[in-house]
């Protein structure tokens, strides 16, 4: 529907002053004023829906002067019979509107028709399932070839001919007897019935679309009719399929018509089966509606859009199989799309337009779908030697007749596809026509070609075609055709080129000499250049489509001009406008150069020129002159949102133009942001996007896309529906590029995984604008030239086992060719992390037979000799298996190729583009060269040394046990010294970047020292020990001396006491009594005091004594006696103590403090003791006088003092007797 306007065009009001507006206007009318929204995107623009508060109504060339329609000026769409007043359509959004104009028919309002809101749908049933709203294979669009039906539309449910109504005449059709009308519909058929009209406003034939006013609202939804645009777009000039409503008071209009026969070469064909198609031509908004009759079942056939979930329609009714009514329910904020119905090979069907109000208006239109074929053919390059090669296809039907593609000549190959016209064809209901397709070419030689077949059937693949040969040697494929379908049969002819293939690439390893463990790797490319590689032999047509949004203000890196950092924009970080506009320029220069080379003026590449922000603006159509183009590129003014469908749409637009059909086609499409009307991730604006993205590859146009957004990363490939909008942004960025070119609309909120492709370097990003002026540099190489290998990139991530020798790899490593010139000065070298790569600076392809081999150091990992020792301890191999590859030799190298070692790469891989392919970094070298480690080993040597230093044996236990520390930490590692070992032991596969230090677990009795217990090896001393890299083991060993010493146990003076006690007399003067200890044992040579015996006299404290010290050297149980020793010289009388102690020492294995136990064995009479413990050793010698000795028999202590005083008294006579003998001799 579209509303018309009374008010004059005005600026934009307040909103105040609108509803004022309004109220005016409804007054003025003296009835009611809807607004309405018809908003939709046309085919070359995306369908991104915004509510606006201007939605303007016209019909195309509609204006607002007031002239007449018919003055060559603004003329209305709806006829061109009579004036129109001026601005006099109503819109209850009351902004300014240009451009609109009133039907140009006089109000007739004969007949009344019934009002719009006295209609009750009693009955509702269920609606029918529409058909799936995807394009038919066929897409030409018709020419004005004589038929009164017309085709139209590339983006189409079914291939409708629509009748064009030119001939329409109302007043005739108000008659009685209605108009009798006859439409030619090709091929012999003609289509006759009687059209009624009734109703209060004009109808009249319109073209489409019915109006049109996108211009006035760049970049807004809406402003347009749905048909014609979305819907069966390029109906060709001057056709008039639409009824259109004129803007008079009355609200509704019946269009009937009756009697409805097709007849075929003037004989009526009354079996015939088609469909009769009746549709909304505009939109039906809030309170209208369309009401579709037939006298045979209606069905849903579709809506418009098709691919955007936003837009509203009609709420349909079907009051029986053969009424249904539609009506809008949709406030004017919700843009209106479309329903179409077709009914079964009617005899009458009407349309009845009800109308909201004196400012709405709507349209009608009908066609016929009946049985069709159509002829496609692909051609996909040029064998070697045909030159003069043409290709056609061509459709025929035995009774119908034939049509035939273009031909496609040789100088339009490289791929190209061409359509015939749509052959119609005659079918009865439950009757198969046979078609014929065939393929015809002049070849020198088919076997230099693949040709293959798909045929369709309402859109659906038709499976177990085969290509067959008639006798004049065409190949052809026979379908058939039912009532009411239609049929595509597509030869795709594709030649076997001689393609440069995949370059020559090697990857080798040699041990570097005199540099312990230091190796090179090498990785070559061989340039080619082939004679049968096409060079710019066919035009070339580059769509460039830039971003030049407001965040093309920012830095490359993101940032912002901020109060403490206002020029953050520095180097190669600089504005990403200027970083563009470098990039472009460079582009663009590239592409003139090539031009120059191109002697043919029609096979020059042209450029043209999009940019996009809030809408699309085409800057410059397909031009071969760069200037023009450069200097636009340098007014780029960035500001606005990110509305990528636009640009698509308009670069679309840009190439469709293009007259040399033959030309190869790519879009450039350049964004730092993501698909948007505002900032966040936008899916209708990306799915819009996607949608004429696939349009474009499905018409083999190649289709790069830039990404210079923070976190653009071209493996990203998937999102669910919590993905933050950078990664979304990247599976939209592949999706819409070449790298996957079947995707259309996703479902963004239920995640998505792309799949049907890959990663072929059609998605490229940068970070820096040097990065970016590279990606422009290689897609214009690419595109523009194939004869050779360009944007080669080679590149080598190491494994964990390998690391870079040098600090600054990118500096030391170097890039020569195969006679040993050094060109590293013409290469781009980059290390990030572990993995280096490395590309000509030139973008010229690499020289024919030229091999270029990058060259740096690299050395074992600290992983890789930990690695191998673990898996040698673990009693495995070092390696774990590995060898290297065949061919990973460098000349007169021999530590790769089937020898054992580490894989030095964890990936290692080359990019390039050629036979006008780019490949990303999924080229692989095929060699896998190894590095090897060396280990080192520590020998322990065990010493046995006594007390006093001495070697000795006594003592030593059976084994000692050494555990090994690695860096301070036990590695659970253990060696045993025997003396069947000779008391060595050893540690063997030691790792270089560690300290070790061996630690013997404890000797009791021992004390441990060392001799270089901490080893600390390293590398170099492994390499410099043994250079040979196929030797690794042990390659040096590093000694460590453990001396044990025996401990010294000491038993403190005082441990051992005696004591001495006289009974029978006191103490006297002079009384000294010895105690002695020996050894009770031989065998144990138990030590002793020094000295051994003590003496107990009249003046020692307490009467008590203690022996000196005791050392030992071995841990034991030793026995000793103590006992009184009598003297010589015994006391008179004294009876000495004849009691003997057991003293038992007992010395610890640790050789701590010993531990003492006294015992009496015998009493002091010398008779067994109760060997009580006790702490001293106590001895008791009694006194005994002499005359109280006994005679005979045992003797008490009683006989013993009488003894002892007999002996006494003897002694006094006896020494008197002496001494009188004495005096006689002197006095002889």
């Amino acid at each position: 529907m579209r509303h018309a306007r009374i008010q004059q065009a005005k600026p934009e009001r307040s909103f105040a002053e609108r509803i004022v507006a309004v109220i005016v206007a409804i007054a003025m009318l003296g009835g009611m004023g809807y607004a309405t929204t018809s908003a939709a995107l046309a085919e070359d623009t995306p369908a991104t829906v915004e509510t606006t508060t201007d939605q303007s109504a016209t019909t195309a060339n509609e204006s607002t002067d007031g002239k007449n329609a018919a003055d060559g000026t603004d003329a209305d769409n709806a006829g061109d019979a009579a004036t129109g007043t001026a601005d006099t359509e109503s819109d209850t959004n009351t902004g300014a509107d240009a451009d609109v104009n009133t039907a140009n028919a006089a109000n007739v309002g004969d007949a009344a028709s019934s009002d719009a809101n006295s209609q009750t749908d009693t009955t509702a049933q269920s609606n029918p399932q529409p058909v799936n709203a995807e394009q038919n294979g066929p897409s030409v669009v018709a020419d004005d070839t004589g038929s009164d039906c017309i085709y139209a539309g590339k983006n189409a449910l079914q291939r409708v001919c629509w009748l064009d109504m030119s001939k329409f005449d109302s007043e005739a059709a108000k008659k009685d007897d209605g108009q009798k009308m006859t439409v030619n519909l090709g091929g012999g058929l003609t289509m006759s019935f009687t059209a009624h009209y009734s109703g209060g406003r004009t109808v009249v034939a319109s073209k489409v679309p019915t109006w049109d006013n996108r211009k006035a609202h760049p970049g807004e939804a809406g402003h347009h009719a749905i048909f014609g645009v979305e819907g069966y777009s390029n109906f060709p000039t001057g056709s008039k399929p639409a009824l259109y409503q004129g803007n008079e008071d009355q609200n509704d209009s019946r269009i009937q018509l009756s009697d409805i026969t097709i007849a075929k070469n003037g004989q009526n064909v009354a079996s015939l089966q088609y469909s009769f198609v009746m549709a909304d031509a505009e939109s039906t908004n809030k309170d209208e509606q369309m009401v579709y009759t037939s006298d045979s079942k209606i069905t849903e056939l579709g809506s418009y859009p098709t691919s955007d979930s936003n837009y509203g329609f009609c709420n349909q009714n079907f009051l029986n199989d053969e009424t249904v009514t539609c009506t809008g329910e949709d406030e004017d904020s919700v843009p209106q799309g479309i329903r179409l119905y077709t009914t079964s090979t009617p005899t009458q069907v009407s349309i009845e337009m009800r109308n909201s109000g004196p400012g709405s208006r709507q349209g009608a239109a009908f066609g016929v779908i009946f049985s069709q074929a159509v002829a496609k053919i692909t051609v996909n390059g040029l064998a070697s030697g045909d030159a003069n090669t043409t290709f056609k296809a061509r459709v025929s039907n035995d009774e119908t007749g034939s049509l035939e593609s273009d031909s496609i000549p040789s100088n339009s190959i490289p791929s190209n596809t061409a359509e015939s016209g749509t052959l119609p064809i005659l079918a009865s209901a439950g009757e198969k026509k046979t078609v014929h397709f065939y393929l015809e070419g002049t070849p020198g030689d088919w076997s230099k070609y693949d040709v293959t077949f798909e045929g369709t059937d309402n859109s659906k693949v038709v499976s177990g075609l085969a290509i067959q040969t008639d006798e004049n040697g065409r190949r052809y494929v026979d379908m058939t055709v039912a009532a009411d379908h239609t049929v595509q049969g597509h030869f795709t002819v594709t030649a076997h080129p001689d393609p440069l293939g995949t370059p020559d690439h090697h990857k080798t390893i040699a041990k570097k000499d005199g540099a312990n463990d230091t190796y090179t790797l090498n990785l070559n490319v061989m340039g080619k250049q082939s004679s049968t590689s096409q060079t710019v032999s066919q035009p070339v047509d580059i769509a460039l489509v830039l971003d030049s949004s407001g965040s093309m203000n920012y830095c490359m890196n993101g940032d912002q001009p901020s109060l403490f950092n206002p020029y953050p924009c520095r180097g190669d970080n600089v504005v990403r406008s200027a970083a563009l506009q470098t990039a472009v320029t460079a582009f663009l220069d590239g592409v003139d150069t090539q031009n120059k080379t191109i002697a043919n003026a029609d096979n020059k590449v042209q450029v043209s020129l999009v940019s996009f922000a809030d809408s699309a603006v085409a800057l410059s159509g397909l031009t071969p002159e760069v200037a023009e183009l450069k200097a636009k590129v340098k007014n780029l003014n960035p500001g606005g949102a990110t509305n990528t469908a636009d640009g698509f749409s308009k670069a679309k637009s840009t190439l469709d133009k293009d007259t040399r059909t033959n030309a190869i086609k790519y879009v450039v499409f350049f964004t730092d942001g993501v698909p948007t009307t505002s900032s966040a991730f936008d899916n209708i604006v990306a799915n819009n996007t996607l949608e004429t993205a696939k349009q474009l590859k499905g018409a083999n146009v190649g289709v790069y896309s830039v990404g210079i957004f923070s976190g653009a990363k071209t493996s990203v490939t998937s999102c669910n529906r919590q993905s933050d909008k950078t990664r979304k942004a990247n599976v939209f960025m592949n999706a819409v590029s070449s790298n996957y070119p079947n995707y259309g609309s996703v479902a963004w909120e239920s995640g998505v995984t792309l799949s049907g492709g890959s990663d072929k370097g059609y998605y490229k990003t940068a970070s820096t604008a040097s990065e970016l002026s590279k990606v422009f540099e290689d897609i214009q190489q690419t595109i523009t030239t194939t004869n050779g290998y360009t944007g080669v990139t080679i590149q080598d991530t190491l494994s964990e086992y390998a690391e870079f020798a040098d600090a600054d790899p990118a500096k030391k490593a170097k890039v020569v060719t195969n006679d040993g010139t050094n060109v590293t000065k013409q290469w781009n070298i980059k290390v990030d992390g572990k993995t280096i790569t490395a590309s000509p600076k030139s973008t010229e392809p690499l020289p024919d037979g030229v091999t270029y081999t990058l060259q740096f150091d690299i050395k074992p990992t600290q992983e890789a000799y930990d690695d191998y020792v673990a898996n040698k301890n673990a009693g495995k191999d070092g390696y774990n298996g590995v060898t290297g590859s065949d061919g990973s030799d460098a000349a007169g190298n021999d530590t790769s190729a089937g020898k054992p070692g580490f894989y030095t790469n964890d990936s290692a891989c080359l990019a390039y583009s050629g036979d006008g392919e780019t490949h990303a970094c999924d080229t692989l070298y095929a060699e896998q060269p190894v590095d090897q480690v060396k280990t080192g080993a520590i020998t322990v040597q065990k010493k046995w040394v006594d007390a006093d230093g001495k070697v000795s044996s006594e003592g030593n236990p059976e084994s000692v046990t050494f555990t090994l520390q690695i860096d301070g930490t036990d590695s659970g590692r253990e060696a045993t010294a025997t003396a069947d070992t000779a008391w060595k032991a050893s540690f063997e596969n030691l790792a270089p970047g560690h300290t070790y230090k061996v630690v013997e677990k404890a000797v009791e009795g021992y004390e441990t020292s060392y001799e270089s217990q901490e080893v600390k090896i390293t590398a170099n001393e492994l390499w410099e020990a043994k250079r040979d890299a196929n030797e690794a083991d042990n390659v040096r060993e590093w000694p460590v001396a453990v001396t044990n010493t025996h401990k010294k146990s000491t038993l403190a003076e005082g441990s051992i006491k005696v004591s001495k006690s006289i009974s029978g007399r006191k103490w006297k003067d002079g009384d000294s009594f010895k105690f002695t200890i020996a050894g009770s044992d031989p065998t144990q040579n138990a030590p002793l005091p020094n000295p051994d015996s003590v003496a107990i006299g009249t003046k020692t404290e307490n009467h008590e004594a203690s022996f000196g010290e005791i050392e030992y050297k071995t841990a034991g149980t030793y026995t000793y006696t103590v006992k009184e020793t009598k003297p010589i010289a015994a006391i008179a009388g004294l009876h000495y103590s004849q009691a003997e102690y057991t003293v038992t020492v007992k010395v610890p294995t640790d050789m701590g403090t010993p531990t003492v136990s006294i015992k009496r064995v015998t009493d002091d009479n010398g008779k067994p003791g109760d060997n009580q413990s006790a702490n001293v050793a106590k001895f008791t010698n009694t006194y005994v006088a002499v005359s109280a000795l006994p005679l005979t028999g045992g003797m008490t202590d009683r006989q013993w003092l009488f003894v002892g005083g007999a002996v006494g008294g003897l002694a006094v006579l006896l020494i008197g007797a002496a001494g009188v003998w004495n005096g006689k001799k002197r006095l002889v």
